[in-house]
């Protein structure tokens, strides 16, 4: 089967809004400060890794037009 790739790029974002949602979850219910800020700044990771795909989607789907 064919791999579209931006379908790969797509199903990468999913994958990175989850974690994000997931680390952030964790970090809120962390009781241990160094606990609490390893998850903050993993999900500051993600949030970029969110970023950086959804500007190649839209640069992806402006060269398309």
């Amino acid at each position: 089967m064919p791999v579209n790739p931006m379908d790969v790029i797509r199903m990468a974002l999913d994958r990175e809004k989850v974690a994000y949602r997931n680390y952030t979850e964790y970090a809120r219910i962390a009781t241990q400060p160094e606990i609490r800020e390893l998850f903050h700044y993993l999900a500051e990771e993600e949030k970029k890794h969110v970023k950086l795909l959804t500007d190649e989607i839209e640069k992806e789907t402006l060269q398309e037009m």
